[in-house]
């Protein structure tokens, strides 16, 4: 009795080892790709400056040539914005201006009006 209670224990228990082994195996694999990776690539092959300024020049140079293409696009934002807003106040401008003419004509009308009436 004892024996027949004792194989599901072991097989329960081997399947557990069996399932850690696997696991642990797994793991062990991938980190050593994942050193293999950075371990390949020689440290000459990184670009060396000759003097302590090199690398500063070439970072300043970038960062000029960045603020460029911004000042670029944002002058041509800017252009555009002032462009329809240019558009927009002539457009009012001649409203305005039909408005104007409407108002005086009917100033006029209303003047001989009030003139034949006396």
């Amino acid at each position: 009795m004892v024996v027949a209670q004792l194989g599901p224990i072991l097989m329960f228990i081997a399947g557990i080892g069996l399932l850690t082994a696997m696991l642990l195996r797994r793991t062990y694999r991938q980190l050593g790709r994942g050193r293999r990776k950075y371990d390949n690539r020689p440290i000459d092959a990184q670009h060396r400056p000759t003097n302590q300024w090199d690398g500063a020049k070439a970072d300043t140079a970038a960062v000029i040539e960045r603020q460029k293409v911004e000042l670029a696009e944002l002058s041509r934002d800017v252009n555009g914005q002032l462009d329809t807003k240019i558009m927009v106040l002539r457009e009012l401008i001649a409203r305005s201006q039909q408005q104007i003419d409407q108002m005086e004509a009917l100033l006029s009308d209303s003047q001989v009006q009030s003139a034949e009436q006396l």
